[in-house]
Order: C-alpha cells, then sequence, then structure tokens
C-alpha cells in the first residue's frame, strides 16, 4: 500500500507531463491548443449526433416490431420536438 500511492502520483505527473509536451509540440509545428479544442469539441459533437440517429432508428424500429403506439407522452414530445427543430433553425439563419 505504500508502494501504491507514489506509484499513482509519479502516473498522474507523467501522463500530465505527457499533454504539455503534446501541446508545446503542436505549438511549435503551428497547431494552437485552441485549435486542438475545437476539433475535438467538433468531433464530440459529430459522435452525439452520430448516437442520437442510431438511437433514433433503433426506437422507431422497436415501436415498429411492438406496434407502440406513444399516447399523449409521444404527443407532447412531438410538439416540443418540433418546437426546437424550429429554433434550430431560426438560430441558424442568425447572422
Amino acid at each position: 500500500m505504500k508502494l501504491t500511492l507514489p506509484l499513482l502520483a509519479v502516473i498522474v505527473l507523467g501522463l500530465a507531463g505527457c499533454s504539455s509536451v503534446y501541446y508545446g509540440t503542436m505549438e511549435k509545428m503551428g497547431v494552437h491548443k485552441r485549435d486542438i479544442m475545437v476539433d475535438r469539441v467538433e468531433e464530440a459533437r459529430d459522435s452525439r449526433n452520430e448516437a442520437k440517429q442510431q438511437f433514433l432508428a433503433a426506437m422507431e424500429q422497436f415501436k415498429s416490431v411492438v406496434n407502440f403506439r406513444g399516447g399523449e407522452l409521444e404527443e407532447e414530445y412531438d410538439k416540443l420536438n418540433t418546437t426546437l427543430k424550429k429554433t434550430e433553425a431560426e438560430a441558424h439563419q442568425c447572422p
């Protein structure tokens, strides 16, 4: 147990050092930290959107297999979803 804590500290410090070396190297190559962050955020957004589409497709397939009718809850969801899509479309039109 005595050896575990110092070993863990060395690993954490080593990983922190790796990221600073990575960012330093990328800066020297002309790629700024903010550009790396923007790329990572865009990748996360795209991944989230892909997962969302897969989930919706699976949900539709499930509903068709079990002949599910959502009732009032699904009607309310559809209303809110329509409002969301309209708001997003309007937001994309703004300069």
